[in-house]
């Protein structure tokens, strides 16, 4: 659990709303105060406490005491308080046991909050958890907006406040496109999507003042926490509070449990009903973006993991997943048809796709298992075809005889298209008249006019590379091709003609492979 860091300044707040004569002395000192206990001369003093003293006990502390938290009742001579320590006088209560009654009801308070703010992360809505739960430490509206103004979280809306209209696309409340426009011309708002740590934004723009607090995670903006001051002043103790506030936020968004299902109906099975074509609906996708925080033109990988081979029994699946989602930042894996798939979000992650192939060898390699990748997609909606991708990679590089381990569809490509071409013809009508006319030529004159084609185009029409190659004079080079040009009637200068003819060469050799299998 992360500790709530209880300041002085924390103290003062909450006891001036019952005095009115409390003088502060090095109250800016740094603390971060367990508990409350009471004086005693005799017992050591501890920086982590606050202790409670009644004036007439000022004279017992040693003058050169470092470091230490007092709250003192009654008037006091501050000439006998030790100057390196920090105090809060309240002159008017003479009753330090009832002082420090009230003082545990303040550790209680935060105590309280803060267990409840960890119990809110294992809920299906943590944000507005946490913001209900805080409306008492704040006595304020509180919301969380993200980088779009759409409106994450709230504990509740009062009149004076931005008015929300609902978003189309995922159904939550947002600012108006107006208000929007307002703030990306405002210089003082500007300048507040820099800041770290709380702030203050003035009330110039809203009409009150408005503490808040910018969400940062891999040193990217998100979104930010706003406290309006509505219905009690700002206290200057809520910046820690709201600093502790964010902490957890953070901690909500890394953990994922920002997706609002139920456990028969989680972020998983989102995922397979979306690949599957299930969701018509595009409401639902638009939400888990904005729950996610993923955005529809960032960078996304699919990825397709099954058994090498079917008589070997796969590591444990759950297993599996874990090591993926552990291993690659920012990505999902669940199993789906008889193997593992995964969506990575490279940019929320700020990886590439070279680094998620590495960082996944040690798990293909010991579970036996090979992997398809998509080409890299550029928009959340497309994520089901770049599923595809990946399944006919897989596919693709299992039907090799590769000893690879992963099989990217930027490399498998042509391919593709040959077997998707060779669904509907037969795989010689796929091939150019021309090649089967130089074959023909070739089988009846003895010649090498085929092989002199393709090495010439592989070699990018480079004479004296093809000539090195075929171990011919640069003029019987010259000669040939004139040859094939005027049997085939084909103009090498055409990049299209020359395009077809690279295609064909490459489907002839795919169908020599498949035949020879």
């Amino acid at each position: 659990m992360i500790a709530f860091p209880l300041s002085m300044q924390i103290i003062e707040d909450n006891l001036s709303d019952k005095y009115h004569n409390i003088i502060l002395y090095n109250i800016n000192l740094s603390f971060s105060l367990e508990d409350v206990r009471l004086f005693h001369p005799n017992h050591p003093i501890s920086p982590q406490y606050l202790y409670v003293l009644s004036a007439e006990d000022v004279s017992l502390l040693s003058p050169v005491l470092q470091k230490a938290a007092f709250l003192v009742s009654g008037k006091a001579d501050f000439s006998q308080f030790p100057a390196e320590c920090c105090g809060l006088f309240i002159e008017e209560q003479n009753d330090s046991l009832e002082l420090f009654g009230q003082t545990q009801d303040i550790f209680e308070k935060y105590r309280k909050w803060n267990i409840a703010l960890h119990n809110a992360l294992e809920t299906d809505n943590p944000l507005d958890c946490m913001l209900k739960i805080s409306r008492p430490i704040f006595q304020n509206p509180i919301f969380v907006h993200d980088t779009a103004f759409n409106i994450l979280a709230y504990s509740h809306h009062l009149p004076g406040m931005a008015v929300w209209e609902q978003n189309p696309q995922t159904g939550q409340p947002m600012l108006s496109l107006s208000q929007i426009n307002d703030f990306r011309v405002d210089y003082e708002y500007l300048h507040t999507l820099t800041t770290t740590g709380p702030c203050i934004y003035s009330a110039e723009q809203r009409g009150y003042p408005i503490l808040y607090i910018n969400i940062w995670q891999n040193g990217r903006y998100e979104g930010r926490i706003c406290v309006n001051e509505m219905e009690s002043p700002i206290r200057p103790g809520q910046s820690t509070a709201i600093e502790h506030l964010a902490n957890l936020i953070v901690l909500a968004l890394r953990n994922r449990r920002l997706v609002q299902f139920n456990q028969d109906n989680n972020l998983k099975h989102f995922f397979i009903d979306f690949l599957s074509g299930k969701l018509s609906d595009t409401t639902a996708t638009y939400k888990i973006m904005q729950l996610l925080d993923w955005k529809r033109s960032d960078s996304y990988l699919c990825l397709r993991l099954e058994a090498k081979q079917q008589d070997v029994r796969m590591m444990s699946s759950a297993a599996a997943i874990g090591h993926i989602e552990t291993q690659v930042s920012g990505s999902c894996a669940f199993v789906y048809k008889n193997g593992i798939s995964a969506i990575v979000n490279l940019t929320y992650s700020h990886t590439s796709i070279s680094n998620v192939l590495s960082s996944l060898a040690i798990l293909l390699r010991e579970s036996l298992m090979i992997m398809g990748v998509s080409t890299e997609i550029r928009d959340f909606l497309l994520l089901p075809q770049g599923h595809d991708q990946a399944v006919t990679a897989l596919n693709l590089g299992a039907q090799s005889d590769s000893t690879s381990w992963c099989f990217r569809f930027d490399d498998l490509r042509l391919e593709f298209l040959y077997q998707k071409a060779a669904e509907n013809f037969s795989p010689k009508l796929l091939h150019s008249p021309e090649l089967a006319l130089l074959k023909e030529y070739d089988q009846q004159n003895n010649t090498e006019l085929f092989q002199t084609l393709k090495v010439f185009l592989e070699l990018e029409r480079n004479v004296l590379q093809t000539s090195k190659k075929l171990y011919i004079h640069r003029s019987t080079l010259s000669y040939r091709l004139e040859r094939i040009c005027k049997i085939t009637n084909l103009n090498l200068e055409n990049p299209k003609e020359r395009l077809q003819l690279q295609l064909s060469f490459y489907f002839m050799e795919l169908e020599d492979h498949t035949l020879q299998d």
